[in-house]
């Protein structure tokens, strides 16, 4: 030791012991017991449940390691958390998640061995998350969880949590997105609670949903998996890319040897035959875990959120002061201990050299496991193999007697280096282990994980080679489904919004320096949503999956297609051109073919789709512009084609992204007035045969700041784009029973019907009954007063939906008005089945009444007297002229609506009306 460094190290040690005597800790350099063992395992399901699973396990290793007492603990997140922390544990299985964060923050080891589990008669070393929801549900997507109540067991949990949230990120789906229940450990509470219809959707490991069902108790077929993948022979189903199941390492109390003889101990276990039925299988080789960092690093979530210092690093920031406290005759007692217990450890590995030899000679007798053993002689030559090398390489025992493992299994994928490095590692430290690539006997090439042992006799000659290996093909699979995951759309093998934006900002920095000009496509479906909803996803699914298919084949290779999410795609066309106009003619002949390749029909189960896009394109160059930008400007030329009808190309304009603002600061200024109670109701009047009043029609106006007073036509439209047509919605039926509650105090007015309109969204609403019904209460008013006026387009989606809506509306004793009737979907069959009071002739045929038109005339008497047929109410709009007034009321209609009677006018201008006429009939 450099005589320099001696004392900053004392004085490093005193100040550590100063604090731990302070703080009242304990140093954690050693085990309080070196005889024993003490072990910490994470419980995911009920505490009984994973004691029953672990014992056998357990008894086994405390077989194999005869000279430790093993202490194990079964503890749930914040339990083994807290026994990490004040050093209770010495070895610790959890999830990878879990054992990440604890690697970072409490200096667990790397990992020693990984659980190996047996589901349904099939054993894995891989495991992934499901998304639990009940058989009845209309859930069939991950973009269906969007505001949702879903239930999650813990924020540590990674196949309960962290891998289905990797999984909606991916999407395009934020937290915010979600309405989230935590439901608590363990994960079973989660499946019960969607089972009792708390949650409407869980997120759960793999096999929670089977063990349940297999036990008991969740009846078979009442819960399903949400949007399972396809992986052939893996026992149960999962909606997430697998991961390596649990890890088993140590803390940094424990010492090598100690760790040496945990591992041995770990991967023997596999032929004891109390482990033969369980659901534990026994452990295999470390797998890698740098896939789970990934998912951790991408959510920012512990250890790579933000930071949290350690009392390790809290003591580390404060050792200075410590040590200039306690300097002196301290430091001499510290440096003395060091050196006693470094010269006891060394005279310990000396005693214990000898019996780790014989633990090595007994693994290489108990090699036939699950896992492929081999044994050669000292030159290398095979002298013994069992089942599992003949299983696995296909060869059998007489083929491989005599041979040496690199003639008979080496692929030729690792070159000569890497086995000279490979053999010097066994010369140096008798020991080497890795990942290896081997040929089959059938010719085909697998992964596995290799671990060889030198075994040397009293002399330290080496007598034999034992090695050890797993085919850790399903890891392989596993790491590469996450990395392509990870760049690529899963539906459509596009690349998704991470590398397309990474490959769209390199793009950008090759235009500049090369002073060349490219181009960005942004690619949307029409009317998509229209598809998925008539059809159903499974179809919305192909569509955009055949979408993907014509974009690489009608692109060159140097170009990039992509999918952001939904029905949105991109096409990056590289800076190949000298000019702007040159991008420019390029870029319209590139979307003219891809406009050209989706209108031939795309074929579904005999179902023939005809699709249009609508594409916006922006071009960058030599101009500083980022990548996001570039993208929102492609997005606006987009949406001027939607604007102008869909269907069409369109270039970005500056002036453009001005109309987009200033549509936007409209969407702001009239959510402030949905929220602030700004919009004023404007009544038109409804009238009888005779001509008294029976109600009005309910309409909205907005009074702007500057005092303008902006028609339904100007903002309902902005309002059903953005979904503020729901809030707004329910402000006009809030007010529409204030002013019924009032209108009950007067005689005049308190016979008086108020007709609301209700949108197709609003109409949509599972909730809309139930909000119905607490407006009634809330105001106290007779239900048959208030009218829903609904049109035919909410029949067009799912009819079954829309009937049990009605059905539910109508026993609360409110009215129901079929808006618009004859404009649209009209079927008599769904007119005799749904519980209708009233029917409106629509304005457009009452007004072409004066021309003469006998086709008009011929659709209004058929509804008049269909209406009466079925017993219902009809009421005319939009009647201006005495002569329509005279055909409606000769062929026996009953209500009438329009400027003949008068305009929409403020509810004191109508109230003041209606005391003037004649009250109608109670």
């Amino acid at each position: 030791m450099n005589r320099a460094t001696l004392p900053r190290r004392a004085m490093f040690a005193l100040a550590a012991t100063c604090a731990w005597t302070l703080l009242g800790l304990t140093p954690r350099a050693a085990r309080a017991d070196p005889d024993e063992l003490r072990i910490g395992v994470l419980a995911y399901r009920p505490r009984e449940v994973e004691e029953r699973a672990w014992a056998a396990v357990l008894q086994a290793l405390q077989r194999r390691l005869p000279n430790l007492r093993l202490q194990a603990r079964i503890l749930d997140f914040p339990a083994l958390d807290a026994a990490v922390r004040a050093r209770e544990l010495d070895v610790v299985i959890t999830n990878p998640g879990h054992y990440v964060a604890l690697r970072y923050s409490e200096g667990l080891s790397n990992a020693l061995a990984t659980v190996w589990r047996r589901r349904n008669g099939v054993v894995t070393e891989a495991f992934g998350g499901t998304v639990v929801v009940r058989a009845d549900s209309t859930l069939q997507r991950w973009e269906d969880l969007r505001r949702r109540r879903v239930g999650v067991p813990h924020e540590e949990s990674l196949a309960g949590w962290h891998l289905q949230r990797f999984e909606l990120r991916r999407r395009g789906l934020a937290d915010d997105d979600i309405e989230w229940v935590r439901i608590g450990m363990p994960q079973d509470n989660v499946v019960l609670a969607v089972l009792h219809g708390q949650v409407e959707a869980g997120f759960v490991r793999d096999g929670v949903l089977e063990a349940l069902q297999a036990s008991g108790r969740i009846p078979a077929g009442q819960l399903r998996v949400l949007q399972p993948q396809t992986l052939p022979g893996y026992p149960v189903a999962v909606s997430t890319p697998l991961v390596p199941e649990w890890p088993v390492a140590v803390l940094p109390s424990v010492d090598d040897d100690t760790r040496r003889l945990l591992m041995l101990a770990l991967l023997q276990l596999h032929d004891d035959p109390a482990l033969q039925q369980g659901e534990l299988a026994g452990f295999v080789p470390p797998q890698n875990y740098a896939a789970v960092e990934l998912v951790l690093r991408e959510l920012r979530v512990r250890p790579f959120g933000v930071p949290q210092l350690t009392w390790r690093e809290t003591l580390e920031r404060h050792a200075a002061a410590l040590a200039a406290a306690t300097a002196g005759m301290l430091a001499l007692l510290i440096g003395v201990a060091v050196l006693g217990a470094q010269r006891r450890r060394v005279r310990q590995a000396l005693r214990d050299k000898s019996a780790l030899l014989e633990e090595l000679a007994i693994t290489a007798k108990t090699f036939e496991s699950s896992q492929g053993v081999l044994i050669t002689d000292a030159a290398g030559r095979i002298v013994r193999v069992n089942q599992a090398f003949q299983a696995i390489t296909g060869y059998t025992a007489s083929e491989a007697l005599g041979r040496t493992p690199g003639e008979l299994l080496r692929s030729g994928r690792q070159d000569t280096a890497f086995y000279r490095a490979m053999w010097q590692a066994l010369a140096e430290r008798g020991y080497w282990e890795g990942e290896i690539w081997n040929r089959r006997k059938d010719g085909g090439i697998y992964p596995e994980w290799l671990t060889i042992s030198a075994v040397t006799d009293a002399h330290g000659q080496v007598r034999h080679y034992v090695a050890i290996f797993a085919d850790i093909s399903w890891r392989k699979q596993a790491e590469a489904q996450i990395e392509n995951l990870a760049f690529f759309d899963p539906l459509t093998g596009l690349a998704n919004r991470r590398l397309l934006l990474d490959r769209l900002q390199q793009a950008v920095h090759q235009a500049r320096r090369s002073a060349r000009w490219g181009a960005l496509l942004f690619l949307d479906l029409d009317h998509f949503k229209t598809i998925n909803d008539t059809h159903g996803h499974d179809v919305g699914d192909a569509v955009l999956r055949a979408l993907g298919e014509r974009l690489r084949a009608t692109l060159r290779e140097q170009d990039t297609p992509g999918r952001l999410g939904g029905d949105e795609f991109l096409v990056l066309l590289p800076p190949s051109w000298t000019c702007r106009d040159e991008a420019a003619l390029a870029a319209r002949v590139v979307a003219d073919k891809l406009a050209a390749a989706l209108r031939q029909p795309v074929l579904h189960q005999d179902r023939q789709l005809a699709l249009t896009l609508s594409i916006g394109i922006a071009l960058y160059g030599d101009a500083p512009v980022e990548a996001t930008e570039l993208l929102k400007a492609a997005d606006l030329a987009m949406y001027s084609v939607k604007q102008a009808g869909r269907n069409g190309v369109a270039f970005f304009d500056p002036e453009m992204e001005a109309a987009v603002r200033q549509r936007h600061q409209l969407q702001l200024e009239l959510a402030r007035a949905i929220d602030t109670g700004a919009l004023q109701l404007y009544l038109q009047p409804q009238v009888d045969a005779g001509g008294r009043l029976l109600g009005a029609e309910a309409l909205v106006r907005w009074p702007r700041e500057d005092g303008t007073l902006m028609a339904p036509g100007s903002f309902i439209p902005l309002a059903e784009e953005t979904g503020l047509i729901v809030p707004l919605g329910n402000a006009v039926l809030q007010q529409a029973a204030a002013l019924l509650q009032r209108w009950q105090s007067e005689a005049a007015l308190a016979g008086l019907r108020l007709s609301v309109n209700v949108s197709a969204r609003q109409f949509r609403d599972p909730q809309l009954a139930e909000h119905v019904r607490q407006v009634i209460e809330q105001h106290r008013i007779p239900p048959q007063l208030l009218e829903l006026e609904i049109t035919e387009s909410v029949f067009l989606g799912d009819l079954e939906a829309a009937r049990r809506t009605l059905q539910a509306l109508d026993a609360l004793g409110v009215s129901l008005a079929l808006d618009d009737f004859g404009t649209g979907y009209s079927s008599l069959a769904y007119l005799a089945e749904l519980p209708f009071d009233t029917i409106k002739i629509d304005q457009r045929f009452v007004a072409r009444l004066g021309q003469h038109s006998r086709q008009d005339e011929a659709i209004i008497t058929t509804i008049i007297a269909l209406g009466r047929q079925l017993q219902m109410q009809v009421l005319a709009e939009g009647v201006e002229t005495e002569d329509q007034e005279r055909y409606l009321l000769h062929h026996g209609c009953h209500g009438l609506q329009g400027y003949r009677y008068g305009r929409p006018m403020p509810v004191g201008q109508f109230e003041a009306l209606a005391r003037a006429q004649p009250t109608p009939p109670a």
